[in-house]
């Protein structure tokens, strides 16, 4: 039995715990990095990185990004159709004053296990917001969606 898209698509948004970034680089040039993500009920992804990562500066002087979680090629029955979903973003820096900060980064180590503990305490992360202000999810050839509607959860075939 096949899975409706909306059914693909929550699936996916489950089974995937990283997301690739693609930023503007200060001189103009593109990056794309990837980093461990959690998302809220109201779809927004947070991600916790270090200012010594190379996307991380481009995040705090351009604020408009775009994200991509993907099946792994290994679950993909067509490689040039793989299940994927693309977000454009804006991003913002959670501040450590902020009520939700200490809550965010207790889901992170709730899903990624002792090492944010670690990493909490060390002065160079930052956590981030990024809250989606488009999508398309993709689940195979003639299967391209636009997510519209609160969250971007309502699916809109593209034809």
């Amino acid at each position: 039995m096949s899975r409706s898209p909306e059914e693909a698509l929550q699936q996916l948004l489950t089974d995937v715990h990283t997301l690739q970034i693609a930023s503007i680089r200060s001189n103009g040039l593109p990056n794309i990095s990837y980093a461990p993500y959690i998302r809220d009920e109201h779809g927004t992804y947070y991600i916790f990185i270090s200012q010594l990562a190379s996307h991380t500066q481009d995040l705090i002087e351009n604020p408009a990004v775009a994200i991509l979680l993907t099946l792994d090629e290994q679950d993909t029955k067509q490689i040039f159709a793989r299940t994927r979903v693309t977000y454009q973003c804006q991003v913002e820096r959670v501040l450590i004053e902020e009520q939700s900060y200490s809550l965010l980064l207790d889901q992170f180590a709730e899903s990624f296990g002792n090492v944010v503990s670690v990493l909490r305490d060390l002065p160079d992360f930052i956590l981030f917001r990024l809250t989606p202000e488009s999508g398309r999810f993709v689940m195979g050839f003639g299967q391209a969606y636009e997510l519209t509607g609160d969250s971007l959860q309502e699916l809109l075939h593209i034809k």
